[in-house]
């Protein structure tokens, strides 16, 4: 259990709040009436995702009455009207030369949380039931390559995935990377970029200090907040190496289990 009452939360989305994955509205009233209790209350509750500034994630923090979203890890943050506030982006010619080496081990790749996953032709096919969701294009249909805020990348076993951390982190002094999906997959950003450092940004914005707040995860991404705030809750439904360096372990995401955790935490300060 944590030591103090929390002035401030923090949460992610994936494995952590949206306890209803499988259901078209994706979080429980529990979990989003605590959400909007807190920030009506004028204790911020804000979202720290590695998402993109999606019309689902805008309007999930306008019905939670949260001002800000932490999007892409901290890569970009943004007000509850998608305003950008600011950007941290991964340079033109690293996301080449990233490109280049995924395309050569035939990973699959997702550009700034975006729709297009990419990968090879045959690959595709055999995973096309996991990908439905996604538009599916080939590596010679890859646009121009720009600047971005975040690429993802899997399709391969755990250990070729944290072999593939130690290369590119080896080779690319100026990305931040992070082990998700329960180890199958990598989220590369900006070095500038992580959740840590997107809370102390809000923070100033909403005046209070980040050692007064908490931060709610199940991920790699969300361990850089572990500086930065008063207390890192991992949920129970983490991987073992997440959980071990959490202030505490919360209930499983599923069924309002971040409503629970902080009822519980509330509860130890009556």
């Amino acid at each position: 259990m944590i030591n103090f009452k929390p002035k401030a939360y923090f949460t992610d989305l994936d494995g952590t709040l949206l306890d209803l994955p499988k259901t078209k509205e994706s979080i429980s009233k529990d979990n989003l009436n605590i959400l909007k209790q807190k920030n009506d209350n004028g204790i911020p509750f804000i979202i720290a995702t590695g998402r993109y500034a999606s019309d689902f994630v805008l309007d999930l923090a306008k019905k939670a009455n949260s001002p800000y979203v932490i999007c892409q890890n901290g890569g970009l943050i943004v007000d509850n009207t998608g305003k950008i506030l600011i950007k941290h982006e991964i340079k033109k010619d690293t996301v080449m030369q990233i490109t280049e080496i995924l395309k050569e081990k035939k990973l699959f790749f997702i550009f700034n949380s975006g729709n297009i996953i990419y990968g090879t032709a045959s690959k595709l096919r055999i995973f096309r039931p996991w990908i439905k969701k996604l538009e599916q294009k080939t590596y010679d249909e890859i646009p121009q390559i720009t600047n971005l805020t975040k690429i993802i990348t899997f399709g391969t076993s755990k250990k070729n995935i944290k072999k593939l951390v130690d290369e590119l982190s080896e080779k690319f002094k100026n990305i931040s990377l992070h082990i998700v999906s329960k180890g199958y997959a990598i989220e590369i950003n900006d070095i500038n970029a992580n959740k840590g450092r997107g809370i102390e940004f809000v923070s100033k914005l909403l005046n209070i200090n980040p050692k007064d707040a908490v931060h709610f995860g199940d991920s790699g991404n969300d361990t850089s907040t572990i500086p930065y705030v008063g207390a890192f809750i991992a949920m129970k439904n983490s991987l073992k190496n997440i959980k071990v360096q959490a202030s505490w372990v919360a209930p499983s995401y599923k069924k309002s289990g971040v409503a629970k955790a902080i009822k519980i935490i509330e509860n130890s300060f009556k």
